[in-house]
This record gives structure tokens, sequence and C-alpha cells, in this order.
């Protein structure tokens, strides 16, 4: 359930109608990757080809990682005319990186010749590139990122990257220059009335005020902390685990916040 991003919403379709940069801002839990993934539908559903990629802790030291994720099944998947089409002039650069027989030429030609790749898909359908957990992409891909989203123009690309603004890599190097030129939304924590309605939704229509207070404190309105709560609750209420409600919410909760 996607509540009070009305303002959030609006900005991904204003983003889809007259191309350009998105960012989408917040910590960990806040929505982010929901919001994301509805644009990436929303555009679906609006005729846009959609790419997508995200960064990892674990390979923040493969060059061009994300790029890879965002590229290279929509290039397999192609049937050869239209290949040889996306790698026309300049984007022809990008073969040695993305699997095509050619070696590899130099680091900004690669570069310069991912942008025209995006040029040339965005040519025959609207291309949407987003990435998602910026802050753990590899820095090649990052580069790569910021000189696309720099030179976007019209309504044929659009870029949507979510980040957390407090990682290092947020607040230098490209994903830096990227914040400073394009507009960012930052969803807010959920309500009282935003987190009784999914409480209620999850539990039963009748859940006392109580309950609904007590889980707003408990995950600070934070929608995944939410989730996770919702999700032990039910887990023990239904018998499913041997500890109290009360514990067996909390073990939860830390075990996910761990793997954040």
């Amino acid at each position: 359930m996607l509540l009070e991003r009305a303002d959030e919403l609006r900005a991904l379709d204003t983003v889809l109608e007259a191309g350009g940069v998105l960012v989408i801002e917040g910590g960990a839990g806040i929505g982010k990757t929901s919001l994301l993934r509805l644009g990436g539908e929303r555009a679906a559903r609006s005729g846009w080809r959609v790419l997508r990629g995200a960064g990892s802790e674990l390979e923040t030291g493969f060059a061009f990682g994300v790029v890879r994720q965002l590229f290279e099944r929509e290039l397999a998947a192609a049937e050869p005319t239209r290949r040889a089409q996306w790698l026309a002039g300049p984007a022809a650069a990008v073969r040695g990186l993305l699997g095509a027989p050619d070696a590899a030429p130099d680091p900004f030609a690669v570069v310069h010749g991912l942008y025209w790749l995006t040029v040339n898909m965005a040519a025959g359908q609207p291309v949407l590139i987003a990435v998602d957990d910026a802050h753990w992409a590899d820095p090649a891909s990052l580069r790569w990122l910021a000189y696309l989203a720099s030179r976007v123009e019209g309504p044929g690309v659009a870029v949507v990257v979510a980040l957390r603004p407090a990682e290092p890599a947020s607040r230098q190097g490209p994903l830096a220059k990227i914040r400073t030129a394009a507009p960012a939304i930052r969803p807010a924590l959920l309500s009282a009335a935003g987190v009784a309605a999914i409480v209620r939704a999850a539990l039963r229509a009748g859940t006392p005020d109580v309950t609904c207070h007590a889980l707003r404190e408990a995950s600070g309105g934070n929608p995944f902390y939410l989730g996770e709560l919702l999700r032990a609750q039910a887990t023990a209420e239904t018998g499913g685990g041997r500890l109290p409600a009360s514990e067996a919410v909390a073990r939860h909760v830390e075990a996910r916040i761990r793997r954040l």
C-alpha cells in the first residue's frame, strides 16, 4: 500500500511526460524502491522501454556493473537489425563492454558510446533509466550516469535515480553533480493517519487507535519498518513462532535492520 505519496507520484509523471532527470532521496526504508518500481510500471504502461539497475555494496568494485544490468539483457534479446541500429555511430564503442566481439576502447569513448546507445534506443521508443541504490553503484557507472544526466533533453529519455543522501558517495563525485543539477523528491515519514490506514488494512478494520499509535511509535512512521512489524505481529499472533509477540517483532526487525 503506497500512501501519502501524491506529490512524489506527480513528480514521476512529470519526468515521464517531459523527459529529464529526477532524484529520489531518503533514508533506508522510506519507500524509494517502491516509488521507483511504480514509476517503471507507469512508464511501461505508457509505452516506454524501462531499463533497471541497482547498486550493491558487494559489486562497487566491478566497473560498469550497473551499466551492464541496464543494457546487457536488452541487447541480448534484440533481433540483429535492431541491435545494429542501437550500436551504430559512436555507440559502437560499447561493443566490447556489452558482449560484442570488438575490443574495448578508451574509457571516455565507452561513456560517450553509452550515451549514444541510449539516444539510439530512444529514437524508436522512449527510454527510462531507473537506478536504485545509486550510492552503491560502481564509479564507472556513476560517471556515465552523470554524463548522460547532463545531456538529457526532450521527452524521449528520462533518468530516475534513488539514493540515500547521507552516504559518502551521494555527497561527492558524479552523484553530487546529479543532485546539484536535478530536481529531487524526498518522501516523508508516514503520518499517524497513514499508519492507521495501513495497520487497519493489514490487520482488521476495527483495530483500535491505541494499537495504531503504538505501531507508529515503534516504526517511527518508516514504511519498511512498519511493514516488518506488521508481518512479524501476524506471524506471532497465528502461532508461527514460540516468542511472545513483542519479542518476536523486536527480533524480526533487528535481523532485517542488520541486513540493511
